[in-house]
């Protein structure tokens, strides 16, 4: 029997683009019926292609052509002032690319309700962009080419060339996967079976390639943003290892960069400062008190997903939208613009805990952005002013302290690095002990790790090094201080326990992270090491055991964990 393609085309400006490719004639004329009925289009055209033996298509025939009245509206790229770099073909399909795509070319993608994950694994959703009129291709093509020479200082022609490259061949892998029939009968919420047939086609790669182009190809024929979620959400369960996971979690994610769903998601909410607190909660898998009544359905499973952690894509996307909309100039109140302060505190209070800023120096510097937007001054001047003014909205010390070594990892941070280093040793040099960080009514632990949290954030941030020293320095006497003052080893040290007991506590708290390298845990080791030099150790750390044999295990077992906890056995 001979292999036919069929490519439904619709016309806009007098210029024909391809809508979809598909070798069912059935489906190609349903398909062009509904285009034409929906009237978005000058006319609606299938042309039939047969399929030669040597892989190449012969001359088209026209066996459905309609025209319409309704022309579509045209769509332009969006400003983007930031591409990330792509080193390979692959960097293309990666999120942050799919981001990108998202934001040079949002009106595109929302107008005709796709996402870029359907025009990477669907060739003629790849195509339909490729031809649109106006040409945002090339233009989003030029823009991200632009971008990514400037900051790699080569010449834009080049990137460019490089990137149509590139586009062509992803174009040319997605074709292909259109000529693996037994895919074609198979939909998302077939996911198990898919997965099986495809792997029946090639090694693993290759059967996530032709999955994703399978999901791709059924996403396409639905053209509402909230349709596409549901079936994606339906098909989660069925994924059984993290790479089946992350091909739908990589689809879910990009229809979640829709600003339409993101609106259908959230329902009535006051104001932004409300959205996006919601937004956050989502991201968490964190339930509301009073949800609006309007939130659809699928909003439960998606927090339960989340809750899981199994939607990392999908979390940086809504990650990526709150810090956008953080750091641009919508009011967080616009019902009530006598408010906006307050709802600048919200949202920060939100965004901010003692694990320190949720999104990182992005989220930081947008938020101090925002908050700069009292002000008149620009450059540093406004920069500095900004760094003080969040300081105002922060009473938490943890979180002061957080804030100020995240946005010093940023270009606000970097000229503002004199007023942040000053305000952090007045805070640490102001402190009496670790109650000035940390509420007394917590658990020791807890009081540990905080201050132990803080102490690995510092090393970690871009303060000078003199003052990260200085600063972590300070706060291991602080720990140190209370270590002894408060009997902490002391409790865990109980003399009422055997002696192999008491030894493991001790030895398990060393390496359990809840301390960093400093005087604190010097102190814990040197606890350790005097049962280490005790006469006849060994016999009293194994004088309960029942044989040679378990005593030995006993030792190996210690001596184990002695060397986990960063001393040897001989200590």
């Amino acid at each position: 029997m001979p292999s036919y393609s069929y490519e439904i085309k619709v016309q806009r400006e007098g210029r024909w683009t391809v809508d979809q490719v598909t070798e069912s004639e059935a489906i190609a004329l349903k398909r062009a019926e509904d285009l034409a009925a929906g009237a978005q289009y000058e006319a609606v055209r299938v042309e039939k292609e047969r399929l030669r033996g040597d892989g190449s298509f012969g001359k088209p025939t026209v066996i459905f052509e309609r025209s319409c009245s309704v022309r579509d509206a045209q769509v332009t790229i969006s400003h983007i002032d930031d591409a990330p770099d792509c080193a390979a073909l692959e960097d293309l399909y990666g999120i942050d690319a799919r981001l990108t795509m998202w934001k040079v070319l949002r009106k595109y993608f929302e107008k005709v309700a796709l996402t870029p994950s359907e025009v990477l694994h669907n060739y003629g959703a790849l195509a339909r962009l490729m031809d649109n009129d106006p040409p945002v291709y090339p233009a989003a093509v030029d823009r991200v080419a632009t971008l990514q020479a400037k900051r790699a200082d080569t010449d834009p022609r080049e990137r460019r060339d490089q990137i149509y490259g590139w586009c062509d061949m992803i174009a040319a892998r997605a074709r292909e996967a259109e000529r693996e029939k037994p895919l074609h009968k198979l939909k998302t919420k077939d996911f198990r079976r898919l997965l099986e047939v495809a792997l029946d086609e090639g090694g693993p790669a290759r059967r996530d390639h032709l999955v994703r182009c399978t999901i791709a190809r059924d996403l396409y024929m639905r053209r509402n943003f909230l349709e596409k979620l549901e079936v994606l959400l339906g098909a989660v369960a069925m994924a059984e290892t993290r790479e089946e996971l992350a091909i739908l979690d990589g689809f879910i994610a990009d229809v979640l960069g829709s600003a339409t769903v993101i609106q259908e998601l959230l329902g009535s909410r006051p104001n932004l400062c409300a959205a996006l607190i919601a937004l956050v909660d989502l991201m968490e898998g964190k339930e509301e008190d009073n949800p609006p009544r309007d939130v659809p359905d699928v909003v439960r499973v998606l927090r339960g997903l989340f809750s899981e952690g199994r939607l990392q894509n999908g979390a940086t996307v809504l990650l990526d939208r709150v810090r956008s909309q953080v750091g641009g100039r919508q009011p967080l109140s616009r019902n009530d613009p006598s408010k906006e302060g307050e709802a600048l505190t919200r949202l920060t209070d939100r965004l901010l805990g003692v694990k320190g800023v949720i999104g990182g120096p992005g989220m930081a510097e947008a938020l101090t952005h925002r908050c700069g937007l009292q002000f008149s001054e620009g450059g540093d001047v406004g920069r500095r002013k900004s760094v003080t003014a969040m300081l105002n909205l922060i009473r938490d010390p943890v979180q002061r302290v957080r804030y100020l070594l995240t946005i010093a990892d940023t270009a606000t941070g970097a000229a503002a690095m004199d007023d942040i280093v000053r305000t952090l040793r007045g805070i640490a040099s102001g402190a009496v002990d670790i109650h000035s960080f940390v509420h007394p009514r917590v658990s020791m632990p807890k009081k540990l790790m905080t201050i132990s949290d803080v102490q690995r954030a510092l090393m970690a941030s871009r303060l000078p090094v003199q003052a990260r020293k200085e600063l972590f320095d300070r706060l291991d006497d602080l720990l140190a201080d209370y270590v002894e003052r408060e009997g902490f080893l002391g409790r865990l040290d109980d003399p009422d326990l055997h002696l192999r007991e008491r030894a493991t506590r001790l030895v398990k708290f060393c390496s359990s992270g809840i301390l960093i390298e400093g005087k604190a845990l010097q102190i814990a080791r040197k606890r350790i090491a005097s049962y280490l030099r005790q006469p006849n150790f060994v016999e009293h750390l194994t004088d309960d055991c029942a044989t040679p044999a378990e005593a030995e295990e006993v030792l190996r077992d210690f001596y184990r964990q002695l060397a986990e906890a960063g001393f040897a056995p001989a200590a």
